[in-house]
């Protein structure tokens, strides 16, 4: 997970757009990044692998979706931060709050599928480690973003 810091300043620069291929990169370095430290801490039998990984895979998927619409957030913001007013700060609010929600909604949905497979103590560590990686990705992005400022007045027109 290298290129995480990497990725993340750039989306706070406002230049990701500009750089696609290595946001790209970043973020197959971010999934593969993941993955080994899940089955580090999983510590899953080859059979319970067997039935583990496809679950995983199809939840990254649905993850890097969410991704996706975290990096278009930040990108919008990047752009206009230090000039926000208050429909484009509903706007960012509103969008983040979805994405909180569907992250919550995906990992409930999905301990349910590894909970079957797997039995509720692997499906609970799953959802422990993978919201600890989560938290320090997310605590990496915000320590990056900087604070929402609110557009500048208009000076007042000069008196003649």
């Amino acid at each position: 997970m290298k290129n995480v810091l990497v990725f993340v300043l750039m989306i706070s620069a406002g230049i990701a757009q500009a750089q696609q291929e290595v946001i790209e990169l970043a973020k197959q370095d971010i999934r593969s990044g993941r993955m080994g430290l899940i089955a580090t801490a999983m510590e899953l039998t080859p059979e319970q692998q067997e039935v583990f990984w496809p679950l995983y895979s199809a939840y990254a998927d649905e993850q890097d979706a969410l991704l996706a619409k975290r990096i278009a957030m930040l990108q919008e913001f990047s752009a206009i931060y230090d000039q926000m007013d208050d429909a484009a700060a509903d706007e960012i609010a509103q969008t983040s709050f979805s994405i909180q929600r569907a992250r919550a909604e995906r990992r409930e949905r999905y301990y349910k599928q590894f909970a079957e497979a797997l039995g509720p103590v692997l499906a609970a560590r799953f959802i422990q480690v993978d919201s600890q990686i989560a938290t320090l990705m997310d605590f990496e992005m915000m320590r990056n973003t900087p604070l929402i400022l609110p557009k500048p007045e208009a000076p007042p027109p000069p008196r003649p």
